[in-house]
This record gives C-alpha cells, sequence and structure tokens, in this order.
C-alpha cells in the first residue's frame, strides 16, 4: 500500500515588489506556513477521491473515465513526450467541460480550477513515467489537501497546492520515491509540473512561486532573466500579520502603472532605490547566522525593510490597516513591511533571536490579535518542498 506525505511552503516576498515589474530584482523567501498533503492507496478502489479542505470540498475521478482520456490522447498524439504541454492542458479543459455537461452542472469556478489542476497534473505524470509508456492507473487512491495559506493574499497558495500535488502524482507515476525526490532533477521536474499548475490558476505566471516553494530558501530573481538562489545560513524568524482586506493585485499594478506613467522620472528613481536595497539586502541574508555580527546585520535589516516599506508607501500601496499594522510594531521596537502587492494582504515584521523570551513580543503579538489581525509565528528562508512517511 503507497501512502506517504508532503509539506509544500508557500512565499514571500522581501524585497522589490512592483519594481520587479519593471525589470529590477527582487528577494522571494519560503515561509515556515505551507501545504500538506497526505497520499494514500485504497485496495478495491477503482476511484480518485481529493478532499480539499482548503476549499470545503471533495472531488472524485474515476479511474476507467482517466483511463480512457490516457488511451484518446496517446492515439491523437502518438510518441508526443509532453515536450510542449500546451496540447494536454487544451485536451483536459475539454474532456472536463464534457463530462460536467455530461453531469449536467458546472462547479464553483475554484473547484473548476482544482479539478483542471489534478486531473492535468495527473495525466501529466502518468503520460511521461519511466517505468511504463502506457502506463494506466489499476488502483484507486485518496488524497487529502490542507492549507495554512490563505488564498489569494499573495503567500503562494497556488504554487504551494501545485507543488504538493505535482510531488504526489509523480511519487505514484514512478518517476522517483519518497527518498529520491531531493535529486536536483526530481526536484526540477516538480517545479516544472508546478509552474504548470500555476498556468491553470494564473495564464501567464512569473515562475518564481512554483520555484521558491519546491527548492526553499531565499531567491533573487529579475523578470525575464531567471532565478539564483541565495547561500543562507539559517532562516529568519518572522511574525506574518494577516490585515484581514481583501484586494485585487491586478488593480493595484494598474495604479501603481498608471503613477509611472505620469511621473516617469520621480518612479524610476524609486524603482533605482528599490534595485540597490535587493543589492544591499543579499549579502546580508547570506551572511546571517555564521555567528559574526549577526545583531549588527539584523539591525541593517531592519533598517531595508523600513526603507523598503517607506519606498512602497510613497507608490500608494498601503492601506489604513497595515499602516495599523506597521505601528503597533514600530511602537513596540519591531521593524516590519508589506509583503506582495499591498493595499491590504499581509505585513511582514521582522523578529530577533530568542524572540520568544522578550516580554515585549508578547505584548506585541498580543496587541496586534486584540486588534483584530491574524498573527503567525514562522520563519522566512527555510526548507523547501518534503516528503515523508505517513504511520497511519
Amino acid at each position: 500500500m503507497m501512502k506517504f506525505q508532503v509539506h509544500s511552503p508557500g512565499k514571500v516576498i522581501l524585497h522589490g515588489e512592483h519594481a520587479v515589474i519593471y525589470q529590477k530584482p527582487a528577494l522571494a523567501a519560503v515561509v515556515g506556513l505551507g501545504t500538506t498533503l497526505q497520499f494514500r492507496s485504497v485496495a478495491d478502489s477503482q476511484m480518485a477521491i481529493f478532499q480539499l479542505k482548503s476549499l470545503n470540498s471533495t472531488l472524485e475521478i474515476k479511474l476507467s473515465n482517466f483511463n480512457a482520456f490516457l488511451d484518446s490522447f496517446r492515439s491523437k498524439y502518438p510518441g508526443d513526450k509532453l515536450e510542449s504541454t500546451a496540447k494536454l492542458l487544451e485536451e483536459v479543459r475539454a474532456e472536463l467541460a464534457k463530462e460536467m455537461e455530461r453531469n449536467m452542472g458546472t462547479p464553483k469556478a475554484q473547484n473548476q480550477r482544482a479539478l483542471v489542476s489534478i486531473f492535468y497534473l495527473l495525466a501529466g505524470a502518468v503520460l511521461t513515467s519511466p517505468i511504463e509508456p502506457n502506463l494506466k492507473l489499476s488502483q484507486g487512491f485518496q488524497v487529502q489537501v490542507d492549507s495554512e495559506l490563505n488564498v489569494g493574499a499573495g503567500l503562494g497558495s497556488s504554487a504551494s497546492y501545485g507543488s504538493a500535488l505535482a510531488a504526489a502524482f509523480l511519487i505514484l507515476a514512478g518517476h522517483f520515491d519518497e527518498k529520491s525526490y531531493l535529486q536536483e532533477e526530481n526536484l526540477a521536474l516538480i517545479s516544472h509540473w508546478a509552474y504548470e499548475s500555476e498556468r491553470v490558476n494564473h495564464g501567464t505566471p512569473s515562475g518564481v512561486d512554483n520555484t521558491v516553494c519546491t527548492y526553499g530558501g531565499i531567491l533573487r530573481f529579475v523578470k525575464g532573466q531567471g532565478f539564483q538562489p541565495l547561500r543562507v545560513q539559517k532562516p529568519l524568524n518572522i511574525l506574518l500579520v494577516d490585515s484581514r482586506v481583501g484586494r485585487s493585485t491586478a488593480d493595484i499594478v494598474a495604479k501603481v502603472r498608471h503613477l509611472s506613467e505620469e511621473f516617469p522620472l520621480l518612479i524610476d528613481a524609486i524603482w533605482e532605490a528599490c534595485e540597490q536595497l535587493v543589492n544591499s539586502a543579499v549579502p546580508l541574508y547570506e551572511s546571517f547566522g555564521n555567528g559574526q555580527d549577526d545583531s549588527e546585520k539584523f539591525e541593517k535589516l531592519e533598517r531595508l525593510f523600513q526603507i523598503n516599506n517607506d519606498l512602497l508607501k510613497a507608490i500608494g500601496v498601503t492601506h489604513p490597516k497595515l499602516e495599523q499594522i506597521f505601528t503597533i510594531a514600530f511602537k513596540r521596537g519591531f521593524f516590519s513591511k508589506m509583503t506582495g502587492a499591498g493595499a491590504g494582504g499581509y505585513a511582514i515584521v521582522l523578529l530577533p533571536e530568542k524572540y520568544e523570551c522578550n516580554e515585549v513580543y508578547w505584548k506585541l503579538k498580543a496587541e496586534l490579535e486584540v486588534a483584530g489581525f491574524g498573527v503567525h509565528v514562522t520563519t522566512a528562508g527555510g526548507d523547501g518542498l518534503r516528503v515523508s512517511s505517513l504511520d497511519n
């Protein structure tokens, strides 16, 4: 009986929000919060059942229908190695549209995207299986997915979900096992299919979220130029604070673009400052934790957080609730910044070493909670995706 667990972390943007759209560098880091997937094969079953707790829904796929789809695709595209996945995604969408029409019902948009992602990644993993060119699924299984990440809050929830699914399906299809997933080529395969899942949800993703959620640590990236992992010594302690304010990233990006068109020289100067900030931050993140002058490095990172936050305020992407978080943190001697698109979503508060022994930290946490904010103590820059055994 095959059973295992996958944990895929979420992510935050540490520096470079908005500037990254204008070809400036940004830094993304994994957070300790993430998505947990449990996989169990089920004897004498011909169903694949997916319990998605964050969507409060259960999705089912009949293996007979899934295998028939595989036969149809192989017949239509004989010898296709899926070097281009566009045809597969198109065929999956068409197949599921017919299935919904047969069942006379259309699921909610979120559930529909989830089902497309699941069917697409599962088909991709099976069609490219190294163990059998005409592999079919013969035994049912159950997948439970739970997430600590709020959907649409800028924490990479969809990439975390996609990475976990990709790893599970690639193990199921025999690409690697629970012990060899950390080999470079296997992580690359997980990240590739997590990116494909992101395409279902976002159309043309940057590739940042799936990469950092799979590999972990901190990544420096420039749009269109790829990624460079930082040589991080140890993760940072952070407080993720949920403003509980929803927002449209597309609307915020459009607002900032309008500002940059209205005052191009001024906004370009802000983007240049953001680039210099990232360049200043990289050596601090890479050397923090090596035991030499860590307190001094931490203080410099605090100042960079404050400068970064002020630059984001200058382009008009703050919110009264975020300002309240910043004020509470600063009053207690902590430095913070918004992360992602801004205008709501999350703020990050930097926490020092042994913060839990600091009475002021507990007062900060309590005051934020009393003010109605969601508070999560976690880390930035830690491990990426992990697979472990499942005892029961």
